[in-house]
């Protein structure tokens, strides 16, 4: 059977997810969004609102969330995921071309993406739905929860563990052996240097805890 690609999601996230897919020389039927009607990108169509995945044989196709990781969207991101997993629908991982992946990395859930220039180096492991984006890098040994984003051109130097819905935002750095607790916020810019509790934001250099996070 012929798999084909369809993108959930129609906005600046869902381009780079079609840059990611077109790059490594895949081909994409389409794309689902609400609001966002047209091409998306390289004729790319508009199939229509996510209930046009309901006439979609779920074993035709694997999905690619396209929808972004910041503010409410990150919760919004975790849940379509989850809500098109229980009808049956399978996630792709999602690598761009000009990305380094290490051969010796370990285990990756479905729906992995690898944006442009990132690097993931040997024995990391990831959770579903995990977002690398551009130019982000991983070092060896990390272990990265179900649902987290790791934003442009942040850092986890070796060994961090990351529990699920973390956002480590752009540009933040977090030192090597940390461990962050689920739903925690590192804010961009910021250098992690000692362990966070779940729930928390973090900002500055070296990172403080702000505030809690309600759940």
């Amino acid at each position: 059977m012929n798999i084909e690609l369809v993108i959930v999601g129609g906005g600046g996230h869902a381009l780079s997810i079609a840059d990611a897919l077109l790059s490594a020389g895949l081909s994409v039927r389409g794309y689902t969004d609400p609001r966002n009607q047209g091409q998306l990108a390289a004729g790319i169509p508009w199939l229509g609102d996510d209930s046009e995945l309901a006439f979609i044989d779920m074993h035709s196709v694997r999905l690619c969330n396209g929808i972004g990781s910041v503010g409410n969207d990150q919760h919004l991101r975790r849940s379509i995921y989850e809500q098109l997993k229980l009808k049956g629908f399978s996630f792709t991982q999602a690598v761009h071309a000009s990305a380094s992946v290490s051969p010796l990395a370990g285990e990756f859930g479905q729906g992995l993406q690898v944006l442009a220039k990132a690097c993931v180096n040997a024995a990391t492991e990831c959770g579903e739905n995990v977002l690398i984006n551009t130019g982000a890098i991983v070092e060896h040994g990390c272990r990265i929860g179900s649902h987290c984003h790791i934003a442009s051109g942040a850092i986890l130097c070796g060994d961090v563990e990351l529990g699920e819905e973390v956002h480590i935002g752009a540009g933040a750095t977090v030192i090597q052996g940390v461990s962050i607790g689920s739903g925690a916020v590192i804010a961009a810019g910021a250098v992690v240097t000692e362990n966070v509790e779940p729930l928390t934001l973090v900002a500055g250099v070296p990172g403080k805890v702000k505030r809690k996070i309600e759940s």
